[in-house]
């Protein structure tokens, strides 16, 4: 199978500021350091150190909508101006060789990026690094209620919960940008690759829509530092990602007052202010780089994973793991099975801060089982996720593929189906 003239990635933002982010940017390096040709089309202003790494970055100029909620809400829906800078992109780069991997999209690009793509759908992969194909809200979650939602998404009793974390307006709004998604993915079921990060993930996403041709590629698993040698003589508790509610901070916070530890929270995000009003006592660390976070944690006992959702793969637990940590980890998550049955974690019910205090206490009182965890860790840990090395083959091949069964030279084929209306002022 021949290699790609060019691999054109799209993401939402070009700077890291998470997990999908960092894998997205690592991604446009890795293949751009085989040799591959890489454009990175961004939706922000662009990152001069990827176009440094020899990636023709093509800054959108957008905003994310948390930024501009002015201008957000039908922008929000459609933005016209990322359809057509998109699109004249194509037109005058595409080559039949040409293949083009969309990953996120809520923030900045929107539904109209499908419509700048649609002309090659059939050399396109769209990554589900979240629910977001599926669920208005990302997640799965009844935020509210901080319980995973079973409900079919767009359903009657779908749009009938508040299940959004601002307001039911805001739910209205993401149902309706949901709709307009599935109108515009409508090519794209047949004719694009869908990449999983778990295949987990499946029967979430089938709820929703049903992809002809999806693939699980599991995100790529580095540990942080040199295995951690003794964690049981330590006692840090760390949480490491993003500082928000749905990663469950909040009960975490709570299990650590309850037990008098102060919890070590490394990253930032925009539950981080009203936690630190509220729990004065933990630890708040802010960003740290990867090599700040492997020495740090060379002073830790275990790393906590508290999310509320069915998060699809959950980087840090994985290296935390990889580092030689144990990992308490709530049972949403959907790799939390893989990681118990691996002896390097103990689980406990999501979104129960009484559940997770409990299962600290063990932690913190047990040196034997933290050094049975360590020991599973340091020997199954590395194995449990592919290295950066077979995930950026995976892609390769994912590429090579879509250019053997594309049937079609590029430019040939269009949408069909009938387009939702959109009023003007979204495609300005």
């Amino acid at each position: 199978m021949r290699a790609p003239d060019r691999v054109v990635i799209l993401n939402d933002i070009s700077t890291v500021r998470g997990g999908a982010s960092y894998l997205v940017t690592t991604l446009a390096r890795s293949l751009r350091a085989r040799g591959l040709a890489v454009t990175f089309i961004a939706g922000d202003d662009g990152n001069p150190d990827l176009a440094g790494a020899g990636i023709e970055v093509v800054p959108l100029g957008g905003r994310a909508l948390i930024h501009s909620p002015g201008a957000s809400m039908l922008r929000g829906l459609y933005n016209g101006a990322v359809r057509r800078q998109v699109a004249d992109w194509i037109a005058r780069n595409d080559t039949p060789g040409t293949v083009y991997h969309l990953h996120n999209w809520s923030n900045i690009l929107t539904p109209a990026v499908l419509d700048a793509l649609a002309p090659v759908a059939d050399r396109c992969a769209i990554h589900a690094h979240d629910f977001f194909l599926a669920c208005p809200n990302g997640a799965f979650l009844d935020y509210p209620r901080a319980a995973v939602c079973q409900r079919r998404p767009l359903s009657p009793a779908c749009l009938a919960t508040q299940c959004d974390k601002r307001s039911y307006s805001h739910k209205l709004w993401r149902s309706a940008r949901q709709a307009l998604l599935w109108n515009r993915l409508a090519p794209f079921l047949l004719r694009a690759r869908f990449v999983l990060i778990n295949e987990a993930m499946r029967p979430w996403i089938e709820r929703a829509i049903r992809p002809a041709h999806a693939l699980a590629i599991g995100n790529p698993v580095a540990p942080f530092a040199d295995a951690v040698p003794a964690p049981e003589r330590n006692r840090r508790i760390v949480q490491i990602g993003q500082v928000q509610r749905l990663k469950g901070v909040f009960e975490l916070a709570e299990a650590g007052r309850r037990l008098g530890l102060a919890i070590d929270f490394i990253g930032t995000g925009d539950s981080l202010e009203e936690l630190r009003r509220l729990y004065p006592e933990h630890a708040w660390h802010g960003w740290m780089s990867r090599e700040a976070i492997g020495r740090f944690l060379h002073g830790a006992r275990a790393a906590v994973v508290a999310t509320q959702s069915p998060e699809p793969f959950c980087l840090a637990a994985f290296e935390c793991v990889a580092t030689g940590l144990p990992l308490v980890v709530s049972d949403s998550i959907l790799s939390a099975r893989q990681l118990a049955a691996a002896g390097a974690a103990m689980t406990f019910r999501a979104g129960d801060a009484g559940a997770l205090a409990a299962t600290l206490d063990r932690i913190l009182r047990d040196d034997a089982l933290v050094a049975r965890l360590a020991r599973a860790a340091r020997e199954k840990g590395p194995g449990l996720a592919p290295g950066l090395s077979d995930w950026v083959a995976a892609h390769d091949r994912l590429y090579r593929g879509l250019l053997a069964e594309s049937p079609r030279p590029a430019g040939r084929w269009r949408a069909t189906g009938r387009p939702l209306p959109l009023p003007e002022e979204a495609l300005e």
